[in-house]
């Protein structure tokens, strides 16, 4: 079951990222010429306008194919050639290919979002509002009482308890400087978390709001679809952050390559979270419809999870990626001249190689993980 869920996780988040690039391309009169859905060996296909719409072997994602993508500008000829030309990817202005190339990454942050709100619209979610305070803890030492909004963590603007937790167990024991709202005044602390032999904590709770659809005891509130929408909305600069905080530590050692995970990982990480919900209903006594439910919505976070990441990481600055494409057409713009196509080439070929032999490593970890 965790595979096909993958499988469909993987295949949804890649298609929708060339849908991106498709809606571009076509918006900016580039010639598509084929719209695939899956990859490997072609089962059937049909012609619509000038483009080829294809359906392949194997359900992971897609892939569009545009006229003139790695190639040399087309030389004038008869009419023809010259408006097929005219439709090459690389006959168009740096600006429209840019935004070609940003496009996949952008239609993930908006997939990102509808299932983010979808998810915050049926579980709710925490707020940063103070509902309980442990006695004896850091955060009563500090002063912080029930009623406080927490508005910034270390100095920056915060909006999710997410991002308190995340600030608090990524510190590893280093005060935390916590900036909240009471009684409409702006106040400050710092709070020094505690190490419970597991996990390093503050001592505080969040109040909770219930999703649209279950009836909230008293002293609780619904989340609105406004604030649905907003939490969601948060919810991708959080996980864009995140990612970015968590490449960086990488690179710096911070992190071991033993954290990467790959499709292999991650197939197991769905296995596990499938199960979890699975026990976390049953134990409750829910219905078969309430199991299902609780699957589908916690799926569904996961693979909001899995496109605000993809998202993130095509756009970074590496060759075979589309930040790479990018970077070469921010070095076009400077020079006022492409990169010589064969270079370019290159350095994406080579690219390709190094992510290859890294995605071999990672499932190399992977499969050491599970053993």
């Amino acid at each position: 079951m965790s595979i096909f869920i993958a499988v469909i996780i993987f295949g949804l988040v890649v298609l929708v990222h060339e849908l991106g690039h498709f809606a571009a391309a076509r918006r900016c009169g580039i010639w598509v010429e084929e719209f695939a859905i899956g990859m490997g060996p072609k089962l059937f296909g049909w012609q619509k306008g000038e483009t080829l719409y294809t359906i392949r072997a194997l359900p992971l994602g897609g892939f569009c194919r545009m006229h003139g993508d790695d190639a040399a500008p087309a030389e004038g000829g008869d009419d023809t050639q010259e408006s097929i030309a005219g439709k090459a990817l690389n006959s168009k202005p740096i600006y429209q290919r840019m935004m070609v190339m940003f496009a996949g990454s952008f239609m993930n942050f908006v997939l990102a979002f509808i299932l983010f709100t979808i998810v915050v619209g049926f579980t709710g979610f925490r707020t940063t509002t103070i509902m309980h305070v442990a006695q004896d803890s850091p955060a009563q030492a500090a002063g912080i009482v029930p009623g406080d909004r927490i508005t910034h963590i270390n100095g920056s603007r915060r909006f999710l308890w997410e991002d308190v937790l995340f600030e608090v167990s990524t510190g590893y024991g280093r005060p935390v400087e916590i900036g909240f709202m009471r009684d409409g005044r702006r106040l400050d602390t710092t709070i020094a978390p505690v190490w419970t032999g597991d996990r390093y904590l503050l001592g505080i709770g969040p109040g909770i709001r219930t999703g649209m659809f279950t009836e909230p005891p008293e002293g609780f509130y619904r989340t609105g679809i406004t604030e649905a929408a907003t939490v969601g909305f948060m919810r991708i600069g959080f996980f864009i952050r995140t990612t970015v905080l968590g490449l960086i530590r990488l690179v710096t050692a911070g992190l071991g390559m033993d954290q990467l995970a790959g499709p292999i990982g991650i197939v197991n990480i769905i296995g596990g979270q499938y199960q979890e919900a699975v026990d976390t209903a049953a134990a409750v006594g829910a219905s078969t419809a309430v199991v299902v439910l609780s699957v589908v919505i916690t799926m569904t976070n996961f693979a909001a999870i899995i496109s605000a990441n993809l998202g993130v990481v095509n756009l970074l600055p590496l060759p075979a990626l589309d930040g790479g494409r990018i970077v070469f057409l921010t070095l076009e713009a400077i020079r006022r001249k492409p990169v010589s196509p064969e270079r370019e080439g290159m350095v994406h070929l080579a690219g390709f190689v190094l992510l290859m032999i890294l995605a071999v490593f990672i499932a190399y970890q992977d499969i050491l993980n599970l053993l």
